[in-house]
């Protein structure tokens, strides 16, 4: 299916401001939800190249650097986040991407996590919904949804450890997730303690 099938069936008007982040590229626009009343739907819905109207390209610090672009299509494979720096809260089950499940007793219900995240240009720790016996190789070995929904979100350059971000609300891609930790685990160290240490075994590499 491709982008276009999804955002011109019964279009709804709502568009949605995003910035999208990648190794080597970053940019922010709007896109529009067309059927869907999520970003989280739209994007887990759909493949191939995703259309940014009034795109705006960014230094890597997030300056923009004066190029704006009416329309860009952008290959997912290349993106590693999709961020809303002032996203709305979400509702009770929608930030997992689909409706939450009815649990029964002996099961326990989808509880928030925090996690730390590698991509290759970035460390990205958020809070994460996941069923609560859910172990992290469980977590890391998942492959739906292709873009997994974190709250709360920090974000650091791998590159430039003062280059530091944060949303309310993105969409990590788990095909550029290329590690993963629960943090604060059985006594480990925090989540604001991770990013700040991989930034800084990248500087003294």
């Amino acid at each position: 299916m491709v982008w276009d099938d999804l955002t011109t069936a019964a279009p709804t008007g709502h568009d949605e401001e995003i910035e999208l982040v990648g190794t080597n590229l970053r940019v922010k626009g709007t896109v529009s939800l067309g059927r869907f009343g999520r970003l989280t739907d739209l994007i887990n819905a759909s493949s191939g190249y995703v259309r940014v109207r009034d795109a705006q390209l960014l230094q890597r610090n997030g300056e923009p650097s004066g190029l704006v672009l009416a329309e860009l299509m952008i290959d997912q494979d290349e993106i590693s986040f999709i961020a809303q720096s002032h996203a709305e809260h979400p509702d009770p089950g929608s930030g997992v991407g689909f409706i939450e499940p009815v649990f029964g007793a002996d099961i326990e219900a989808r509880q928030a996590r925090e996690f730390v995240m590698f991509t290759p240009g970035h460390t990205v720790t958020g809070r994460v919904h996941v069923f609560g016996q859910t172990d992290l190789a469980g977590f890391v070995d998942a492959t739906d949804p292709r873009f997994v929904p974190a709250t709360d979100v920090t974000t650091r350059s791998l590159t430039d450890r003062r280059i530091v971000n944060h949303y309310d609300f993105i969409l990590i891609n788990r095909t550029q997730m290329i590690a993963a930790a629960e943090a604060g685990a059985r006594g480990d160290i925090t989540s604001q303690d991770v990013p700040e240490m991989a930034s800084s075994d990248v500087s003294e590499a």
